[in-house]
């Protein structure tokens, strides 16, 4: 039933722990834990070539390369932006 999952979603993301909690979780996925020692401290590292900017594709000659990287990135998807530079 789509309103009973809204219903649930809906008090889930309102409830006190979320609201204490977000700003972590918003760390880990945008910010200074997305990348470094913070990461690794985290334990929220991910697959080099997810991060924005870690290769580039139009620079690989080789097409085995090319296509293996493009394959891992379409796996493991793409590491959001930060937010914070």
């Amino acid at each position: 039933d789509p309103k009973r999952f809204i219903r649930i979603n809906r008090m889930a993301l309102e409830s006190e722990y979320v609201s204490k909690n977000l700003h972590k979780w918003i760390d880990l996925v945008f910010g200074y834990k997305q990348r470094g020692d913070e990461a690794v401290g985290a334990l929220n590292t991910f697959v080099h070539v997810t991060y924005e900017g870690s290769v580039d594709l139009d620079s690989m000659t080789d097409p085995v390369q090319r296509e293996s990287t493009i394959a891992q990135i379409q796996n493991f998807g793409q590491t959001p932006s930060r937010l914070e530079r």
